[in-house]
């Protein structure tokens, strides 16, 4: 693989588990808004709970 590859699927990469964490932020913030218990959160996101509050923190 050359070096030019490489760093394209690095960026690829990246950028794919950006998105993921942008996706589980915004379910985050919509099951929070509908009351869902921060435990049942966890379970769905496999966030932890500090992971679900900084979300939740940033978000105001």
């Amino acid at each position: 693989m050359t070096t030019y590859n490489r760093i394209k699927a690095e960026g690829k990469a990246e950028g794919i588990a950006e998105g993921k964490a942008e996706g589980k932020a915004e379910i985050v913030l919509a099951m929070y808004a509908d009351k869902i218990p921060i435990e049942r959160i966890v379970r769905y996101t496999n966030l932890s709970v500090e992971q679900i509050n900084d979300n939740l923190k940033a978000s105001r």
